[in-house]
């Protein structure tokens, strides 16, 4: 039984993802409209100078390497799955893979577990990050940090999706930016809002928005599961 029939839901992430088709399975009306981009910072850095390297996105792994690819031999520490299995794609492993996917988690797993014990660390991450992640970490352990790519917003208006919005859909946001570019183009009150985790929510909502469901996994999947879920429960 399709739960989701004819609801019309709105990607806003840079690339379409698979992790969204179970939505298509269960009958909604899948649309990719990326709010953001991102881009090449050219970030050579001699990384003799560190022996762990600690990645929390894919988009870091992939920039990173562009211009540094000679880590073979680094302890290689991933804040999830898909930051690890990006790693992969590239002939690495990664050492050590965070349970969840939230910055101040991970903080408190690294310290926990003595991971960073005797490393000279580099944290590798994009533009917009916060340093609430560095900063703790700096507590317990030698690290610096190094922004290797930069997301840019998507700051045209797309007439068909401008159109769907009358349709009042379902608007998913895996991150700050995303919403962030969305709202800075389309009137947001015509849509209902899911996010993908915590932080994007309560971006959301220092904005004046309300979040329909938030994802309990802060994955694409986790969030079709959590949309299901929660059509099930309202048998909308």
């Amino acid at each position: 039984m399709q739960t989701l029939n004819n609801i019309p839901i709105i990607t806003t992430n840079e690339f379409y993802s698979e992790g969204f088709s179970k939505l298509t399975e269960n009958g909604a009306k899948v649309y990719h409209f990326p709010m953001i981009n991102t881009s090449n910072l050219n970030s050579y850095i001699d990384i003799s100078n560190y022996n762990c390297l600690i990645f929390t996105s894919k988009n870091g792994v992939k920039y990173f390497l562009k211009n540094n690819n000679k880590i073979k031999g680094k302890k290689i520490i991933t804040i999830g799955l898909k930051t690890a299995e990006e790693l992969k794609n590239y002939g690495f492993k990664a050492d050590y893979i965070c349970s969840r996917n939230y910055s101040n988690e991970m903080s408190n797993e690294l310290k926990k577990n003595n991971v960073l014990l005797n490393q000279n660390s580099l944290l590798v991450q994009g533009n917009l990050s916060n340093n609430s992640l560095f900063n703790e970490l700096k507590k317990f352990a030698k690290i610096e940090k190094l922004i290797v790519y930069k997301t840019n917003y998507n700051t045209k208006k797309d007439s068909k999706l401008d159109d769907l919005l009358n349709e009042e859909p379902y608007v998913i946001f895996t991150s700050p930016s995303c919403f962030e570019a969305f709202n800075n183009l389309y009137e947001t009150r015509k849509t209902r809002l899911i996010s993908i985790g915590k932080t994007t929510t309560s971006y959301i909502e220092r904005k004046g928005f309300k979040t329909t469901t938030t994802a309990k996994m802060q994955t694409y999947e986790g969030i079709s599961e959590s949309i299901i879920d929660f059509f099930k429960k309202n048998k909308q």
